[in-house]
């Protein structure tokens, strides 16, 4: 989409950032802990989520995990120490969850493709993270679950809103009711999951689809998320009023005319999933 500049990474704490061309890979590097949402984590994931926000070079983002951990999601050890002293007061935590939904809903409404490529557990806030993605790539030892029933909690990180929309209204009270593990051959049968591969294959898996993705337009791809991201929440009209403002700018960007052309001209276009398939296979 974009002309790149020089590749960077970025290392410190508990993500590290790595920009290759074009490819923003946010890692998750806390696997010992199971990559936990302390305070470090989501003031870190925050400042890099408006970085990569900000940077027009970057057409996709990954976000992955390491050895085989994906993220178990709120700080429980945190949350044993918090129920032994005295209780902040319950506006504290209604404002904490606010600022959780900050960058949460900063990743769900990013303007470019983001892919959770996800390898063993993604539990709690961690499923709750890798369903505000578009895509979710995984293993078969990847795990979901909505464990916040188990500790007398009620979901957050966004599930109340996107399990539903991916599964369905009774199946997400299932599995949130019952905070049962789904295993990964079942959360593709459910359409969590887009793709299973072996975990040595996933991350080449994820740029693959990365990179294929970059090959389209950025304001078309960018447009045609937002609107989507709000096609269960608003009606038709406001959805017909989003699509004629979207087209209207999509056709008079230059990503556009250029296909329109090569069209004409019969001439390949740069954006075709179809070809794509036949030059991998």
């Amino acid at each position: 989409m974009n002309q790149q500049p020089p590749n960077t990474t970025e290392t410190p704490g508990p993500l590290s950032l790595d920009v290759t061309d074009g490819i923003a890979t946010l890692t998750m590097a806390r696997a010992k802990q199971r990559n936990p949402f302390t305070q470090e984590f989501k003031d870190q994931i925050a400042d890099l989520l408006r970085d990569i926000q900000n940077r027009n070079e970057i057409d996709v983002l990954i976000l992955t995990g390491t050895d085989g951990i994906f993220s178990a999601g709120g700080d429980v050890k945190g949350m044993g120490v918090r129920a032994k002293g005295e209780a902040p007061p319950p506006d504290y935590d209604r404002r904490r969850i606010y600022a959780l939904h900050d960058w949460l809903q900063m990743l769900r409404n990013i303007e470019i493709p983001t892919i959770a490529a996800v390898d063993g557990p993604a539990y709690g806030g961690g499923f709750g993270l890798a369903l505000c993605c578009d895509f979710i790539l995984a293993t078969p030892r990847a795990k979901f679950c909505s464990v916040f029933g188990r500790i007398g909690l009620v979901p957050d990180c966004s599930v109340f809103f996107t399990l539903p929309r991916m599964v369905g209204a009774q199946r997400a009270k299932e599995i949130m009711f019952t905070a049962r593990a789904v295993e990964a051959s079942e959360a593709m049968a459910l359409g969590i999951v887009l793709e299973l591969h072996e975990p040595d294959d996933l991350m080449a898996a994820a740029r693959a689809l990365a990179k294929r993705m970059q090959k389209g337009s950025r304001t078309a791809l960018g447009a045609t998320k937002r609107i989507a991201n709000q096609a269960f929440d608003v009606d038709a009209n406001a959805l017909i009023e989003m699509e004629a403002s979207a087209q209207a700018v999509c056709l008079a960007s230059d990503y556009h005319k250029d296909a329109a052309i090569r069209f004409s001209e019969k001439r390949p276009l740069l954006f075709n999933w179809e070809q794509f398939d036949k030059d991998d296979a």
